[in-house]
């Protein structure tokens, strides 16, 4: 997950909470966030040119450098050490009319349009809250502001013109493949008193460019007992190739030379099936990078504690238990943060 949409979630997620807490904290204006108050707190019937022109101008420089969240209803001033920081909340009036207003100028704001933001609002009360925006760094780059005519990119707290050299960078270059990951969850298995659960990984290329030198690494880090395995399958071992170490639980793939990903495709690398057995006394800790050579890389980790997978093992194992268990496996699949 890219950090401006982590940033978005996690803001989505805990509403005012996370609101309070940018005033509490004096949270800075920074590369991947940014604090807007609404020309008129969001009271009039259609949308103020000054927002109007603070959008056009956010999508253009956080779409053209690597993404970005607004938070509108938060004044940002100066602080003793100059610093862009949220000193006070100006809540935006009706937050769900004043996000259908940004909604509806979104595809307005830039050319090319910029077809990835995302608008949800936050109520504090009846009439009055929030509105946050997210950004994300656009495969269609680059978008010039149709408000400003000019071309902009976010250099620390700020959304600059784009200097000649990068822009020129811009448009010459060809196009990039944008390879991450997600995971399939397999049927969990009851082999007796153990209980095999297999998760595919996915390596999928969202961007224009095709896409080749596509690595997967995964490092076993920790199992949840001393009964526990993981097991590692390789699918089509005529497009991977790489090494395994069974002593550290480590496996590195590279696509063969001649493999090329094309853009909306995806490929699985390999497939970890989990052999789970009590006592369940520690973590499950796998940790994952993926990307190929024209891209970045991404990082992510399976990392779940005993008591959940010992719930999830007792509930497989309870045969008069037939719901689907598939929405419960997931759960191993839960972000570090919240295990």
């Amino acid at each position: 997950m890219e950090r401006a949409e982590e940033i978005f979630e996690r803001i989505t997620k805990q509403g005012m909470e996370a609101i309070n807490g940018f005033i509490e904290d004096r949270k800075s204006e920074e590369l991947f966030l940014d604090f807007k108050r609404s020309q008129n707190h969001g009271a009039s019937r259609k949308l103020e040119e000054n927002d109007r022109k603070n959008l056009a101008k956010a999508i253009s420089g956080f779409g053209n450098s690597e993404g970005g969240v607004i938070v509108w209803g938060v004044d940002c001033s100066t602080d003793s050490d100059g610093a862009d920081v949220a000193k006070a909340l100006y809540p935006i009036k009706n937050p769900k009319k004043f996000a259908s207003l940004l909604q509806g100028v979104i595809s307005g704001c830039t050319i090319p349009p910029h077809s990835g933001v995302k608008i949800e609002a936050i109520e504090m009360s009846k009439n009055e809250g929030f509105v946050i925006t997210l950004i994300p760094k656009s495969n269609s780059a680059p978008h010039q502001s149709v408000i400003s005519k000019q071309y902009h990119i976010r250099a620390g707290s700020d959304f600059v013109p784009t200097p000649h050299d990068v822009l020129a960078g811009m448009f010459g270059k060809r196009p990039q493949p944008h390879v991450f990951h997600n995971f399939l969850i397999a049927k969990a298995k009851l082999q007796g008193d153990r209980l095999d659960i297999s998760i595919g990984l996915m390596v999928y290329n969202e961007g224009p460019g095709i896409a080749t030198d596509v690595f997967a690494i995964c490092n076993r880090n920790s199992l949840p007992g001393h009964n526990c395995e993981m097991l590692i399958d390789i699918p089509d071992k005529k497009v991977w190739t790489g090494q395994y170490n069974n002593l550290f639980g480590q496996i590195s793939l590279i696509s063969e030379i001649g493999f090329r990903l094309p853009p909306g495709v995806a490929t699985q690398p390999l497939i970890l099936t989990f052999r789970l057995k009590p006592p369940f006394e520690g973590k499950l800790n796998i940790s994952i990078k993926v990307g190929c050579g024209e891209s970045r890389r991404y990082d992510d980790e399976i990392n779940t504690n005993a008591t959940l997978i010992e719930q999830i093992y007792q509930r497989c194992l309870d045969k008069n238990d037939n719901s689907d268990k598939t929405e419960l496996i997931s759960e191993i699949l839960k972000k570090p943060e919240q295990c």
